[in-house]
């Protein structure tokens, strides 16, 4: 269903006050307007703690929908436990495949 991912972005947030949250947002092209984006946390994590792995999930909603490829925007944000390592990449998977690895997580405090 999905067929073109763009503008991905990803940033850790660690003004005051705590605890720290990780925002991870994208666009992701889908058939019609009524298809729905949302981004899980991937189980099992891997063996690396600080990769961060997602799976990309696409919902389509009940109704009838104009098929019309559109953009949804995908946002996905967690609340860093205290003492959770920091990540330096974010790779994000549909259906299987990686489609797509962010290495630069700025942190805006």
């Amino acid at each position: 269903m999905t067929t073109k991912c763009t503008n991905w972005h990803a940033w850790l947030d660690t003004m005051p006050p705590k605890p720290d949250e990780l925002y991870v947002v994208g666009d992701v092209e889908v058939a019609n307007p009524g298809v729905e984006a949302y981004l899980t946390m991937r189980t099992p994590q891997g063996i690396n703690p600080t990769i961060l792995l997602l799976d990309l999930h696409l919902v389509q909603r009940p109704g009838q929908w104009i098929q019309q490829l559109s953009c949804a925007q995908v946002r996905f944000t967690r609340v860093m436990p205290p003492n959770s390592p920091r990540y330096t990449a974010i790779e994000i998977f549909y259906n299987g495949e990686r489609i797509k690895f962010i290495e630069d997580i700025p942190v805006i405090s």
